[in-house]
């Protein structure tokens, strides 16, 4: 079996040496996702869990599509989100992606993100 570098230009570009996802055989692993603009590189809605959560969750559809699955195939996801106190902020708008029979997650806290970024998110997904 060979892993096979996944690519798309609709989600910030790896920032060091890593792929945006790998892929090997049906199984996807996607990298940490930031809310980054795609052109600037600059935080995208500064200091604002819900809008930055929806940006991360988009990008991740994006990558995923670029490797032949969806959403709806992701079986884990790890957060790392700058504040527990907001968890239900960011609950709300991972709610809108994730409905019904929704993947196993793991959220963390982290103490330091770059400036106004709030969170960040990898999973992985199978592809059907």
């Amino acid at each position: 079996m060979r892993k096979q570098i996944i690519h798309t230009d609709l989600a910030p570009m790896p920032s060091g040496r890593y792929s945006q996802a790998v892929r090997i055989g049906e199984m996807v692993y996607v990298s940490g996702t930031c809310p980054f603009d795609l052109d600037s590189g600059e935080v995208l809605y500064p200091g604002e869990m819900k809008r930055q959560t929806e940006a991360v969750l988009k990008y991740i559809e994006h990558i995923l599509q670029a490797s032949g699955t969806s959403l709806q195939h992701v079986v884990k996801v790890l957060a790392f989100i700058d504040d527990l106190k907001d968890f239900a902020e960011y609950n709300e708008a991972y709610s809108m992606f994730f409905g019904e029979e929704p993947p196993a997650r793991s959220t963390v806290e982290i103490v330091k993100f770059p400036p106004g970024m709030r969170v960040e998110i990898e999973c992985i997904a199978y592809i059907p």
